[in-house]
């Protein structure tokens, strides 16, 4: 379960967010990566011989982006150095070949490394778009991703058969917004009108469900004459009575939605990340609530007119922030890696 947000009535800053929840344990570290690294995608033992090439490139892009697993190549999320972000978000309809296309003029392309080629290589969802025509993108089960030799942890070992059913919310510092999804076999593109994802159903589907939700407002109900007896509201967000509250997909789409849409201003780039932090509380998944033992491990919010990329994670009581410039992604240089908030020392004495 995640959720994916941008404010999108704030015209002139563009600011997103997304938590990221699993029952897993993700060991999620923060990548900084600059400008000039060399990628191939993955080529398996098991891929037959008449496999078309993998696909290899170089970053022309930096870009700082959240691990998974420990996997080099896989980013959960990232911001790149151009203000375009890409998340992944579980969807458990993503249907996609798992063994590698044997035709087609096209390179292939593994999922696991689609998030970090579209950071590293485009600028916007337009660039988003074209990119995803030159590719033919199949999904490599983890067993075939793990490098040889190298020990299974235990989270990973429950894995090993299983191949990444995620869908991707993409936005860019001029406003657009755009969600793929992988059904059958074939890229499904949509501009996302509400700059809102969450996971199952589909991007799609949960337009539509928004048509049962059409009195929600944030202006106050009037007092009501009910035959003959006026009635008042309970006390404030009388226009937000049947907003759903529980942590499904749908139910966290809803509630996502409602917050980009009232949003309308914010002073400062600094008040509209601390805004969407605040909206994402209201879609976080805290420890024990869920049976399938999901929670929100990390949030992240991402400035992409400042290139800055905010992390917070669900022990930490700090906020990390990440100056894309500061760390100089636009540069040449190694990669490096940097640990996320973390639960140190006792709480703070009370005062007197």
């Amino acid at each position: 379960m995640c959720t994916d947000l941008r404010l999108v009535r704030l015209t002139d800053l563009h600011v997103s967010g997304r938590t990221l929840d699993f029952a897993f344990e993700l060991g999620s570290q923060v990548r900084v990566v600059p400008r000039g690294q060399e990628w191939k995608a993955t080529t398996t033992a098991t891929a037959t011989a008449g496999a078309v090439a993998p696909l290899q490139w170089s970053n022309a892009l930096g870009f700082v982006a959240m691990d998974a697993f420990g996997f080099d190549g896989y980013f959960a999320d990232g911001l790149n150095e151009a203000g375009l972000s890409v998340g992944t978000l579980w969807l458990p309809e993503t249907s996609l070949p798992t063994t590698p296309p044997t035709t087609g003029d096209a390179p292939s392309l593994d999922f696991i490394n689609l998030a970090g080629w579209l950071l590293g290589t485009c600028r916007t969802v337009a660039d988003v778009k074209a990119a995803l025509g030159r590719v033919q993108v199949w999904n490599a089960p983890v067993r075939d991703l793990w490098p040889a030799g190298k020990a299974v942890p235990a989270q990973i070992a429950p894995l090993m058969d299983w191949a990444f059913t995620e869908h991707l919310a993409v936005h860019d510092a001029h406003g657009g917004d755009l969600v793929v999804e992988f059904l059958d076999g074939i890229a499904h593109v949509h501009d996302n009108v509400v700059g809102v994802l969450t996971n199952s159903p589909t991007y799609d589907w949960h337009v539509t469900n928004l048509r049962n939700y059409i009195g929600l407002t944030n202006v106050e109900d009037q007092a009501y004459n009910l035959m003959g007896m006026p009635v008042k509201g309970t006390g404030n967000g009388t226009g937000l009575i049947g907003l759903p509250g529980d942590v499904t997909p749908p139910s966290r789409f809803v509630r996502a939605t409602v917050l980009s849409q009232v949003v309308t201003d914010a002073a400062s780039p600094r008040e509209a990340v601390n805004q969407v932090f605040h909206s994402l509380d209201l879609v976080s998944v805290p420890r024990h609530l869920a049976a399938s033992g999901d929670y929100t491990q990390w949030y992240v919010v991402r400035d992409h007119d400042s290139l800055v990329y905010y992390v917070r994670s669900y022990d930490g009581w700090t906020t990390d922030v990440h100056d894309l410039a500061a760390l100089g992604v636009a540069a040449t240089g190694s990669p490096s890696t940097l640990p996320l908030p973390s639960a140190a020392g006792p709480l703070p004495a009370p005062q007197p």
